[in-house]
């Protein structure tokens, strides 16, 4: 079985699923099935004009020509034969953002080792070469550890929203083609769509995994609760000790 297709420039994609094109930009997620699609045209390059049925165009760029030639060829091939002339209302648009633009990301990584650089530059002119050190370690402590905090605590929210609105269901065992077990379970939700989750021991045919029916991307292995409390507990503990420790070295030559 071939691997599904992804057309990708920058921050937007357009994933050729089994039954339909997904495009996906920094804000929007629109799923078109390919049965609303009558047609598949090169508009430049770089770039494919899918008309749906009723007439409507929707746009897809890549980021170069042989794989914007490729796409183009593996979605003519996949269309139905039968198509739907429902077109434009077969069409599903969510708010789901993706992936950050890469200006911005460029934007707060050059302010950051701007500042981080200086910070350095400054506590060992004013304070020597060792205290300079200590800061040099100390800032990728505290990157380090913020980073752990804030995905902590991403992770708790998560849960959070689980345990409020969250559907168990049950998954199993995903193997590669040539029979080898993976570390995934497949499970499918209430609209057919297939996820996968890693689980934490692949000794068992199935386990029990708890997704949102509101944003099914956000699903976690169902686990006995006092062992969750445990480990979040020790944890953020760990994260917040490593942000502690990481501003400590950056604040000491000040204090």
């Amino acid at each position: 079985m071939l691997s599904p297709q992804i057309l990708t420039k920058g921050a937007d994609s357009a994933a050729l699923e089994a039954d339909r094109l997904v495009i996906t930009t920094t804000d929007t997620r629109k799923e078109i099935p390919l049965a609303a699609i009558q047609d598949v045209r090169r508009d430049t390059e770089t770039s494919l004009k899918v008309v749906l049925t009723d007439g409507v165009p929707h746009w897809i760029t890549g980021g170069n020509p042989t794989a914007t030639t490729m796409f183009q060829t593996a979605l003519t091939a996949a269309l139905p034969e039968e198509r739907d002339p429902a077109g434009s209302s077969l069409v599903t648009v969510t708010d789901e953002p993706g992936a950050i633009p890469w200006w911005s990301v460029l934007g707060w990584s050059v302010a950051f080792l701007a500042a981080y650089t200086g910070y350095v530059w400054w506590t060992s002119v004013a304070h020597g070469g060792a205290m300079g050190g200590v800061a040099f370690l100390a800032g990728f402590g505290t990157l380090l550890g913020l980073l752990c905090v804030l995905a902590t605590a991403s992770n708790l929210q998560d849960r959070w929203i689980l345990s409020r609105r969250g559907v168990t269901v049950q998954a199993t065992a995903d193997y590669y083609p040539n029979g080898k077990r993976s570390k995934f379970y497949k499970f499918t939700d209430t609209n057919g769509n297939e996820y996968l989750q890693e689980g934490s021991s692949n000794s068992t045919p199935h386990i029990q995994v708890v997704y949102d029916p509101q944003r099914p991307a956000r699903h976690i292995q169902r686990k006995w609760l006092p062992f969750v409390v445990v480990q979040y507990f020790f944890g953020s503990l760990a994260a917040l000790g490593l942000l502690a420790l990481g501003l400590w070295g950056v604040l000491a030559p000040y204090i």
